[in-house]
């Protein structure tokens, strides 16, 4: 999944957030976003990747938009405002936010969906997902505003608001680092790629989309990927192995029992699994995983 442009945009407003660094940016750009790559998001300001035009998620993310941000407005009493036009750093002109809005008493307001609590702390404090943090963080720093609310409706039902203080020293860090990411794209120069990300085959999917028909001949550091990736598969294969070999061994002892307790706390369970048949026929199974139990 990569970083959704914010909802609404007009064309006007897409091409000037090609020339600089955005809030939803700003994570992937200092490798904090475990949807998107900074590398990603320099093949869309060199226009060589076309940007993320919304799946079901920010499908929703976009219809539920006004009724998350009318529910922050009635449990706060305060009046939102919808910037019109993209924002621009007053020292910095890459450097750009668009948010969801600005109170009328100075607050910085972000408004998400989220399908799970996974990452979402306690309501009031401001622990929420790291790459949402830093695009409000980018945005307060843009702005110069000294707090923000974010404010998450998170799987349909449970609604939360969050506060996020200014914090200056991360503003420096993420500029100098957002500052390195523009020098990529004004001189063309690929950034960094983190290898061992688990993203990092699709990013060069992307980055590298065809072939010339060329042969090259492998690097001494090219021999050393390779058996690196040749000894990975050997261990891949042995670690499978081992896996079904120990789950063998203790079904084995289990014989018919439906429980194998450990002192642990957890067990390995044998249930059976009856499927009526429909257009196949009919089968059943023995379903073996682990479960936590009492006692």
């Amino acid at each position: 999944m990569s970083a959704p442009l914010p909802a609404g945009l007009q064309p006007h407003q897409r091409e000037r957030r090609s020339r600089g660094v955005g809030s939803s940016d700003a994570a992937a750009v200092i490798g904090l976003n475990p949807y998107y790559s900074a590398v990603e998001v320099w093949l869309e300001k060199l226009g060589e990747l076309p940007p993320f035009e919304g799946n079901q998620a920010t499908k929703w993310g976009k219809l539920l938009e006004p009724a998350v941000r009318q529910e922050y407005a009635e449990q706060t009493a305060r009046v939102v405002r919808l910037p019109p036009e993209t924002l621009v750093h007053p020292k910095f002109p890459w450097a750009l936010c668009h948010p969801d809005g600005i109170t009328d008493d100075a607050r910085l307001y972000e408004g998400k969906t989220s399908r799970h609590s996974d990452g979402w702390g306690e309501p009031g404090t401001d622990e929420v997902p790291e790459h949402y943090l830093i695009q409000t963080q980018h945005a307060m720093m843009v702005t110069g505003l000294l707090v923000a609310d974010l404010a998450v409706l998170i799987a349909g039902q449970d609604f939360r608001i969050y506060t996020i203080e200014a914090d200056p020293e991360l503003h420096a860090a993420m500029l100098e680092a957002e500052s390195e990411f523009w020098q990529h794209v004004l001189h063309r120069t690929r950034p960094q790629l983190d290898l061992r990300s688990p993203g990092a085959i699709n990013v060069l999917k992307k980055l590298y989309p065809g072939s010339n028909g060329q042969t090259i001949d492998a690097t001494e550091a090219m021999l050393r990927y390779r058996a690196e990736l040749e000894e990975a598969q050997k261990l891949g294969k042995a670690a499978e192995a081992n896996k079904h070999a120990a789950k063998a061994a203790l079904l084995d002892f289990m014989g018919e029992a439906a429980l194998l307790r450990f002192p642990d706390g957890r067990a390995l369970r044998r249930q059976k699994i009856e499927r009526k048949g429909y257009s196949v026929e009919p089968t059943s199974f023995i379903d073996a995983r682990f479960i936590n139990i009492k006692g």
